[in-house]
């Protein structure tokens, strides 16, 4: 084999590392040139491998890195981390390395060899990319968390006394004290669940989920190219995994979605995700420029929707409606709002610039291209918020077409809203909910610059609330919102003045306590002793 054919690589590491790590690579790849010093080279490298034995300081590292980059540039960087890390895997993203390995086997090593030299991205870390190690608040409301106890001790109560029964107690009174007993308890049961009917089915939902195994990786990035296709490509696939696991509601929130039957709940994030790649490649295709890709989306989402009903009813499945059967999307279609909009969806230019005119993204005050591992992940979590809120405004409107076809309950719906009075509860909570997130936490969380997004991690919904300008949307509130936003501005303003008042007040009544009160109690204690003082001594 020629020599200028091969792929030369420069192995930064210990002496021991470096070599065993060279003869394992040179193995198993023949075209494959290891250098443990930059002297034998002949050529300029095609990728610098360097293994860390310990990573305790992210500023050394990372100066140690743009050194290298300055050196050997164009040539990528692929950093090797040992099995324990004291830094966070936010952390070590910020090294901007092209690869990222933490304790590799030789087969994925050799792998991501590869992909970076064909001008791709590898990151794989053990722990997922969480910005805080403090302890969760908890995914339940007070109402929430006193029911899950309660359920909790009523079923424990239920359990012991089946004990008790079947020990089979000869004293036929005793027997008909459990009885009563566990018809009292089995009342109260039934009394919750039926005031709290939807958060307990979230509960259920929550108790029955099974976690998947976790992969040896929890954090797995793999780009082959350094275009917006590519980091589509792999957004796709991950957020495909998150779907494909299920889902359960770990917030506070109640989700229209889960009264749909669990199939059609990831028929529904599925299609809506593949529908979305299909308007991605369509969007490529056509010619798009600033002025007209936005409404050349919006025109392509009201088709998605669309699309979307008619995978998640079936084309040609047709139900009884009124005596008549008819097609289930064509008549869903038909007496549905397509147009329905969450206010809290960002402007859908956050995705579009980056991943269809390939634009910089801003992720913690850096712009960065949409290949960088950190802005992958930003991508991902507003796509993901963008298929659970998008499902979430289409079964909202399910729902309430279930409402008068009482066939298409028993064909979307789980069967503990077949019943009109359960639905119509359902109904009556999430519209309370949405008049709540709308008319009061909406506006708070605009004069806070602050947005709730909504993730999958591990089959679970959680929510998360980022920082962002939004003082646009501010301007655009209405009477009632703009409210709301000036009682918290008035809070704001006199929280000083009222804290300066209260530690005023305080200081006045130590000084009373003390110097008035104080002094004359001992005064009057004084004159009794000295009083007490001539009697005694008479």
């Amino acid at each position: 084999m020629i020599e200028g054919a091969s792929k030369q690589i420069l192995l930064i590491a210990p002496d021991l590392i470096g070599e065993t790590l060279a003869l394992q690579l040179t193995s198993s790849d023949n075209d494959l040139k290891v250098f443990l010093s930059q002297n034998d080279l002949t050529r300029h490298p095609s990728l610098i491998i360097w293994s860390i034995d310990s990573l305790d300081l992210e500023s050394s590292t990372k100066s140690e890195i743009i050194r290298l980059k300055k050196i050997w540039q164009p040539a990528p960087i692929l950093l090797l981390l040992p099995p324990k890390l004291s830094l966070k895997p936010y952390q070590v993203l910020n090294f901007e390395c092209e690869g990222i390995l933490q304790d590799p086997e030789i087969h994925l090593l050799n792998s991501a060899i590869g992909t970076l030299i064909n001008g791709g991205r590898i990151i794989r870390l053990n722990d997922l990319l969480e910005k805080d190690n403090k302890k969760r608040k908890s995914p339940y409301s007070l109402g929430s968390w006193l029911l899950s106890n309660s359920l909790e001790n009523i079923n424990r109560e239920i359990t012991r006394l089946n004990t008790i029964k079947n020990i089979k107690p000869k004293n036929i009174l005793s027997l008909l004290t459990i009885n009563g007993r566990r018809r009292e308890v089995a009342a109260a049961k039934s009394l919750l669940i039926w005031l709290w009917g939807p958060i307990y089915i979230s509960l259920l939902a929550n108790e029955k989920m099974t976690l998947n195994r976790k992969n040896h990786y929890s954090t797995s990035i793999n780009i082959s190219e350094k275009n917006s296709s590519a980091v589509w490509n792999e957004i796709y696939l991950r957020s495909r995994k998150l779907i494909d696991s299920g889902i359960s509601n770990n917030t506070d929130t109640i989700f229209a979605i889960q009264a749909l039957h669990e199939n059609s709940q990831k028929l529904l994030l599925s299609t809506l995700l593949n529908q979305l790649n299909n308007v991605f490649t369509r969007l490529k295709e056509i010619e798009v420029n600033e002025e007209n890709y936005i409404e050349n989306w919006i025109s392509l989402e009201k088709e998605l929707r669309k699309q979307v009903i008619r995978e998640l009813c079936g084309t040609y499945n047709r139900l009884s409606n009124q005596g008549e059967l008819i097609s289930v999307s064509e008549k869903l279609l038909k007496i549905i709002d397509l147009d329905e909009i969450d206010e809290e969806l960002p402007h859908p230019s956050t995705i579009l610039d980056s991943l269809i005119l390939e634009k910089p993204i801003l992720v913690d005050g850096t712009l960065l291209t949409s290949d960088d591992p950190r802005a992958l992940i930003k991508l991902e979590t507003l796509i993901v918020n963008w298929v659970l809120r998008t499902s979430e405004l289409l079964t909202a409107e399910v729902i309430s077409a279930c409402s008068d076809w009482p066939e298409l309950r028993e064909y979307l719906l789980r069967p503990n809203f077949f019943s009109t009075r359960e639905l119509e509860r359902l109904r009556n909570q999430l519209n309370s909910q949405r008049r709540w997130q709308y008319m009061i936490e909406y506006p708070i969380q605009l004069y806070e610059s602050k947005r709730k997004l909504f993730k999958l991690n591990n089959g679970k919904i959680e929510t998360l609330l980022v920082s962002e300008a939004r003082d646009n949307d501010l301007k655009q509130l209405g009477w009632w919102q703009k409210q709301i936003t000036l009682l918290v501005e008035a809070r704001d303003a006199l929280a000083p003045q009222l804290q300066a008042l209260l530690k005023y007040f305080g200081d006045l009544m130590v000084i009373v306590l003390t110097n008035v009160l104080g002094r004359a109690i001992g005064l009057v204690g004084k004159g009794i002793a000295q009083g007490m003082g001539r009697t005694i001594s008479r």
